[in-house]
């Protein structure tokens, strides 16, 4: 019974090697206004081509516990509500998932490894910092969050084998929170565009 147990585990990490067997590196530089009055929360997610979620790549530790100061028992929807509604808030694994990376927000950006497998499939990345406040998006409007999360989108073609590919501003989550939708880049986001200089995929 026991070596049937241990073929089995074999054959399932042996599967989930298969299943993400290319491995890339994905960095974050922090951008002029990464460090306001607080540290950006961040998360870097898979999809496959057709934008169906399919792990959690690295989130913040605050982000992924929900620990925030002073907020509701429900957290913060609207600090990250692409990746909210995406993941169904399961930042780390599932029964076939490796462990995602997640850590205190990085003082200066972060470089990590990830497997994202073979077939087609899509990167993407939603940051948000706390009180970013500017004349359109106020305390009055816009509660704890000021302007809202940006997301940054990339789409890796099966045969990615070299170069690197930087991820693109896509859009923006719902100021409230309410929805996982990715909304067009308002003209009036201003130190929000600002908080990474840029995000990009480099095949190992």
């Amino acid at each position: 019974m026991k070596k049937i147990i241990a073929l089995i585990t074999l054959g399932m990490i042996f599967i989930t090697s298969m299943l993400f067997a290319k491995e890339v590196t994905i960095s974050v530089g922090a951008g002029e206004c990464w460090k306001q009055k607080s540290e950006p929360q961040f998360s870097v997610w898979l999809e496959d081509e057709n934008g169906n979620f399919i792990r959690t790549l690295y989130v913040t530790q605050r982000a992924s516990k929900k620990n925030w100061r002073m907020s509701p028992k429900e957290g913060r929807p609207e600090s990250l509500p692409v990746w909210y509604h995406k993941s169904k808030n399961k930042a780390a694994k599932t029964e076939n998932e490796l462990d995602a990376v997640t850590s205190a927000t990085p003082k200066g950006g972060i470089i990590f490894n990830a497997d994202i497998g073979e077939a087609a499939c899509r990167i993407c990345a939603e940051f948000n910092t706390s009180f970013d406040y500017n004349e359109n998006y106020t305390k009055k409007n816009s509660g704890v969050n000021g302007q809202p999360s940006i997301v940054y989108i990339a789409d890796i073609s099966s045969d990615f084998s070299e170069g690197e590919i930087l991820l693109q501003l896509s859009g923006t989550g719902a100021i409230d929170g309410s929805d996982g939708n990715i909304y067009p880049v308002p003209v009036e986001l201003t130190t929000a565009r600002r908080i990474v200089k840029a995000v990009a995929v480099k095949a190992n």
